[in-house]
């Protein structure tokens, strides 16, 4: 095959979520040695060096934004009009499974292909009258295909339970509702070992939403193990029960098959919903939290009792295709692998 230069676009360092998910498909092509492979942001800024996700792969970065000098691009985020021409040959492989209004709010009809987790993200894609004829492919997820256990956190009899605020966008996140009740929070550190692992977002300046604060009130919390990474996979193995609110981590939270339950984040508004296109279909796996007081009284129940296995299984296939038979990078890599055969 002839080498062609593949951009995985990332658009800023920060967004070590995008890695995260562009990360098995970079190991392929990288160790293949065929093609050339450039990771694409705006500017190569301290978090690049610093965070260890980006080790053995700095040498990849650069600067050159020019999306159209190469031969293909890969990338986990929308891309915007400013950012592309007619002519830019990109691969959309989503950065997860999110219920967010916003990602399907987008015309994904320009991209040469668009790599989905499974029918629920077409049906979404769908529902936007002008993604009707976007190319769409379902192939599974690839983060399922090789997730390994981070590091042992913890040497005590505890179990352990872990706490996945999203981003402050669209006031749909709990991490206020956390962060203001801290006596709530020091009756689970009594009883629990507490992992807190945010949305990237959070800890991310350059974003709109971002508030220095939050991170110092949750730093300052004597016994949260807390983590910023984008692939919250390793982390999941270590964790009982999940605490989310609509993070589109409680989708990868499925695959273990544990039980879940939602923070409310708007306790008089929001519902949980059958509605595949509604932004609370994830929460009927779980109970939903409308009072924080209740917390913890619904994470004892739920530890003694899992209630809701069935339908958690069933959102997951509906979610995934073959979730757990570890097929997805090799389907995802045969599709690019196409497309870059084809000239243009």
């Amino acid at each position: 095959m002839k080498s062609k230069r593949i951009a995985y676009y990332l658009r800023d360092c920060g967004n070590i979520h995008y890695f995260a998910s562009i990360k098995p498909y970079l190991d392929y092509f990288f160790h293949q040695g065929v093609h050339e492979n450039f990771l694409v942001v705006r500017g190569v800024s301290p978090d690049c060096r610093e965070l260890g996700e980006y080790g053995g792969y700095t040498s990849l970065l650069t600067e050159n934004n020019d999306l159209d000098s190469y031969d293909l691009v890969i990338t986990p985020t929308f891309l915007r009009p400013e950012e592309r021409t007619g002519n830019t040959r990109a691969v959309q492989i989503f950065h997860g499974m999110s219920d967010k209004p916003f990602t399907y709010g987008r015309d994904f009809r320009g991209y040469i292909r668009c790599l989905c987790a499974g029918r629920r993200q077409v049906d979404r894609l769908r529902q936007n009258r002008v993604n009707r004829a976007a190319r769409c492919t379902i192939i599974g997820y690839p983060k399922f295909d090789n997730s390994v256990k981070g590091p042992s956190l913890f040497n005590n009899d505890k179990k352990t339970i872990i706490y996945c605020p999203t981003w402050r966008k669209g006031n749909i996140s709990s991490i206020d509702i956390f962060l203001d009740n801290p006596k709530i929070i020091q009756q689970l550190l009594a009883n629990y070992n507490l992992l807190v692992k945010p949305h990237p977002n959070i800890f991310n300046p350059n974003r709109k939403f971002f508030q220095q604060d939050i991170i110092d009130r949750l730093r300052a919390i004597d016994g949260i193990t807390l983590i910023r990474s984008g692939n919250v996979m390793p982390w999941f193995h270590q964790a009982e029960l999940y605490i989310g609110d609509i993070s589109a981590s409680g989708y990868e939270w499925l695959y273990f098959d544990r039980p879940m339950i939602f923070v409310n984040p708007q306790p008089d508004v929001l519902q949980p919903s059958i509605d595949p296109v509604s932004t609370t279909f994830l929460w009927q796996c779980g109970d939903v939290c409308n009072r924080i007081e209740e917390l913890e009284a619904l994470i004892d129940a739920n530890l003694q009792a899992d209630r809701f296995h069935k339908v958690r299984e069933e959102v997951l296939h509906y979610s995934v295709y073959k979730p757990r038979e570890k097929g997805a990078t090799r389907r995802g890599i045969q599709q690019i692998e196409e497309i870059l055969a084809t000239d243009h």
